[in-house]
């Protein structure tokens, strides 16, 4: 087992992916029902922040390239 950082919110996941933070708003269904995307409560009062693991979110950008699916 490998311990992996969690990236947090949409516009660190978009740099991630080398695109901007609106492109990342747009692709939020997709990557939520894949399961790549869930949401922590953090902070005082709580609110919650898109997470993500960078293994999921590589095996998510590489099954959609097997699909020839564009990005």
């Amino acid at each position: 087992m490998t311990n992996e950082t969690v990236i947090r919110g949409w516009e660190n996941i978009a740099k991630y992916f080398g695109v901007t933070g609106r492109t990342m708003l747009r692709r939020r269904k997709e990557l939520i029902d894949a399961g790549v995307v869930f949401y922590m409560r953090t902070g005082w009062p709580p609110r919650k922040v898109a997470c993500a693991f960078p293994s999921m979110l590589k095996a998510w950008i590489t099954a959609k390239a097997a699909k020839k699916e564009e990005f």
